[in-house]
């Protein structure tokens, strides 16, 4: 009988520790139920208050059956050992992305980050038996290519900055139920989902103001269509040419963080070969 395992890789290499508790709130666990053999690639996260500690990746590290650090030699040998056992492989990616690229430690530790481009993962990673990849990363659809030719039958990845890496949360929930691929990315984006995240690019416009050359009045209008909003989000945000005209920023938000989906996204977790 055919068995399932799936690979999760966390990694974001923040400077900031309290972007990295935030990070914690996104429910890895989930990635890790329902498969015969699972593999985590994080670091240990511990929330210190006062003389008590607590593991925030304690919950996920428990689910584990094998827990690594997210190294792109543990990320690759992985994927190749999972390959290798003959497992149907369902890939999920937390991280910080580029064009062409995610994140890794480079050399185990946190804070120095080494990209991994689809030359490394073309070289590196045979191909096997992906059932899906599902990526959090901003650019993330720019590796679906690399990904089909690696094996996968649907993988799924943000067009450019991914303003909503919070609704994995509604998309694995799906998954798990038995929904289809395409349908569970769907439907994740909710209104729920895009409101705080669009409230926090006010407060974020406001605090940049000398990045975009913008005022506290105009940081009030970077949702709508106005000119502070290209302004802001082309400056702070949004690379060359990735802003739509004649969109609000709300609107570009959403276009920015819409999900590519390549393969078949009628696919669901029951389809093993």
């Amino acid at each position: 009988m055919t068995k399932t395992a799936a690979l999760v890789h966390y990694y974001f290499g923040e400077d900031s520790y309290i972007n990295r508790i935030a990070q914690e709130t996104v429910p890895v666990h989930l990635a890790l139920e329902g498969y015969d053999k699972t593999i985590l690639l994080r670091h240990e996260t511990d929330l210190n208050l006062g003389s008590l500690t607590f593991e925030l990746s304690e919950k996920a590290e428990r689910k584990a059956t094998k827990v690594l650090l997210p190294t792109p030699a543990n990320f690759s040998g992985s994927l190749n050992e999972l390959g290798e056992e003959g497992y149907v492989v369902d890939l999920y990616i937390f991280s910080h992305g580029y064009k062409d690229i995610f994140l890794a430690s480079k050399d185990g530790s946190y804070k120095n980050a080494v990209g991994l481009n689809s030359a490394f993962l073309e070289r590196h990673v045979n191909p096997l038996k992906l059932r899906m990849v599902y990526g959090c990363h901003c650019y993330g659809s720019s590796l679906n290519a690399s990904w089909m030719k690696l094996g996968a039958r649907v993988t799924s990845g943000a067009r450019h900055i991914n303003f909503y890496p919070t609704r994995f949360r509604r998309f694995v929930n799906a998954w798990n139920r038995g929904y289809s691929f395409g349908k569970a990315v769907e439907d994740s984006g909710t209104r729920l989902i895009r409101t705080p995240a669009q409230l926090y690019m006010i407060a974020d416009a406001m605090a940049r103001r000398s990045e975009w050359d913008g005022g506290l009045l105009s940081s009030l209008g970077v949702l709508g269509r106005f000119d502070s909003a290209e302004a802001f989000f082309s400056s702070c945000w949004l690379g060359p040419g990735e802003w739509k005209e004649g969109a609000s920023g709300r609107e570009n938000m959403n276009s920015s963080s819409f999900m590519v989906s390549e393969g078949d996204i009628k696919i669901t977790k029951q389809v093993v070969w």
